[in-house]
């Protein structure tokens, strides 16, 4: 595949377990958050990435991550402009190159989120996030057309 110029793309929205309920008494409207338990949504934490060129030189992106160690899940929301069209992105340990989460989804049009990720591994990302790296793939740039360092 060329690495043709192509409009960001923003697949998908992450929606983190936020309704609201409504109560309509008289003339006045109030509103309340009826959400997870209130440990679920204290262990929710987000992390992001600026993504650059790794393979393809004209390529950038970002990528907004969320963790959640009580429903052991990560989720990705990616944006990317200037490459071919991503056919997988990771989420990479720094010191070795090695995938730790498949968030191939959050580039394909599939699910935003991988899930039965240990709870173990979320912890070391949100404690060391410097540690590990975004990378999106495509045909032409199999080993990583653009990536970013994991950050707050």
């Amino acid at each position: 595949m060329s690495n043709t110029t192509q409009p960001a793309r923003r697949l998908g929205t992450l929606a983190v377990g936020t309704c609201l309920a409504v109560a309509v008494t008289g003339a006045t409207v109030s509103t309340s958050a009826q959400a997870a338990p209130m440990e679920q949504r204290a262990s929710v934490q987000r992390l992001q990435a600026h993504l650059r060129p790794s393979g393809d030189p004209n390529g950038s992106g970002e990528a907004h991550l969320t963790l959640s160690k009580a429903r052991h899940r990560v989720c990705a929301n990616v944006e990317w402009k200037n490459i071919g069209t991503p056919n997988a992105a990771h989420i990479h340990r720094q010191s070795d190159g090695g995938i730790v989460v498949d968030l191939t989804g959050s580039v394909t049009g599939g699910s935003h989120c991988a899930t039965g990720v240990s709870k173990t591994l979320i912890g070391r990302i949100l404690g060391h996030p410097g540690r590990y790296y975004f990378n999106v793939h495509n045909a032409a740039h199999p080993a990583g057309a653009i990536q970013g360092k994991l950050r707050r």
